[in-house]
């Protein structure tokens, strides 16, 4: 479980806009985004995965680490990319703490773009990014972000003798294609940002001191996963989730057949509880309608991906939707029950969870975003 320091242990008010007068000033109007190259590797895709590791330069509150996947040198000949690229490119990125536990675990890049789309909506569906292009030179941007939002969830990054790092593994030509065929390989780069709050100066130029630590360090999060097999078609599934002990921001699943593609296989109904209480019994419709509902992004052109069903499980203060996280000990009893729909043999299901974790009082403004 990611560390991070306590700021002070008095609840914060809400942060409202510097005054003159020996006022303090908040922490939000006395600081600055800060964006840091760091480090950078390049690889031509070939029969064996590589992985680069690197240090996260120290400096600020890290807000997260971003990926920038470019490439050069692709043909693609009779070749064809994977269902999931131009993702396939990475095949597992991590965020590790100070100590070498993982803070965001170590999943495939396409997990990891589902949860900064989902559990970060205001990101918004990363394929209609400017530097999106699934072809055989894969570009994407990957944002492996513990923060929240408003500094819910950063990282103290201010001891050099204690260095996050950041971890990915460029994947296979075949991995990454699919089907490679007469297929040119690409040379994959991939540029490491260091995006941060910058610490602020003691006093602004008024003289107002200015509050040192950031409120949403009294929240560390953690982003993790698991892979179940599903039942035989028509066979009853029973889903428990032993990611439990913490807040609970979202759920995501992915459901995948036997060969490993993305499709739609929890059948009417799906059944949900928690303990001894019943959260619901939904249609996979249903699903995708609150989904629908919550995620602006698939009422404005973007369409949901085969096979992902999302449970958000967190408040959206700019549109007024959503719910307060879902506190969870390490003894909760969390289930879904569905049969497993046709073509799903030998398929699986991956629950990612996006938790928080307060170490500290949790200001109101933080509350459940």
């Amino acid at each position: 479980m990611p560390s991070a320091a306590v700021a002070g242990g008095a609840n914060h008010a809400p942060a409202g806009p510097p005054t003159a007068g020996g006022n303090v000033v908040p922490f939000f109007y006395g600081t600055n985004q800060y964006v840091e190259k760091f480090f950078a590797a390049s690889q031509l895709l070939g029969a064996a995965q590589v992985e680069a590791v690197s240090n996260v330069n120290p400096g600020g509150f890290m807000r997260g680490v971003r990926l920038e996947v470019r490439s050069t040198g692709g043909v693609i000949g009779t070749g064809a990319v994977a269902a999931d690229g131009p993702w396939t490119a990475v095949a597992s990125a991590t965020l590790e703490n100070i100590d070498g536990s993982p803070i965001i675990y170590p999943m495939a890049a396409y997990t990891h773009s589902l949860r900064q789309w989902f559990a970060r909506p205001w990101w918004g569906d990363p394929s209609r990014r400017f530097d999106f292009s699934n072809t055989v030179n894969p570009s994407f941007s990957l944002f492996m972000q513990p923060e929240i939002r408003h500094t819910a969830g950063v990282l103290a990054n201010t001891d050099a003798r204690a260095l996050y790092r950041i971890r990915f593994t460029f994947a296979t030509l075949a991995q990454f294609l699919g089907t490679v065929g007469t297929a040119t390989a690409p040379t994959v780069t991939v540029t490491c940002y260091l995006e941060s709050w910058a610490q602020p100066d003691a006093a602004d130029l008024r003289g107002n001191p200015i509050e040192e630590i950031p409120p949403g360090l009294n929240l560390a999060t953690i982003a993790r996963h698991q892979v179940i097999n599903l039942a035989a078609v028509g066979a009853d599934n029973t889903f428990q989730i032993s990611n439990m002990g913490n807040e609970i921001r979202c759920f995501i699943w992915i459901m995948r057949n036997s060969a490993g593609a993305r499709t739609d296989l929890a059948s009417n109904p799906i059944r949900w509880r928690l303990d001894n209480r019943s959260l619901g019994v939904f249609s996979d419709q249903e699903v995708f309608n609150r989904m629908s509902d919550f995620y602006e992004s698939l009422q404005n052109g973007s369409t949901r991906p085969t096979g992902v069903y999302v449970w958000p499980r967190f408040f959206d203060v700019g549109r007024m939707v959503g719910e307060s996280w879902m506190g969870t000990t390490n003894a909760t009893y969390l289930i879904w029950e569905t049969a497993t729909a046709a073509g799903g043999a030998g398929g699986t299901i991956e629950i990612v969870t996006d938790e928080v974790v307060p170490v500290g009082p949790v200001p109101m403004e933080l509350e459940s975003i």
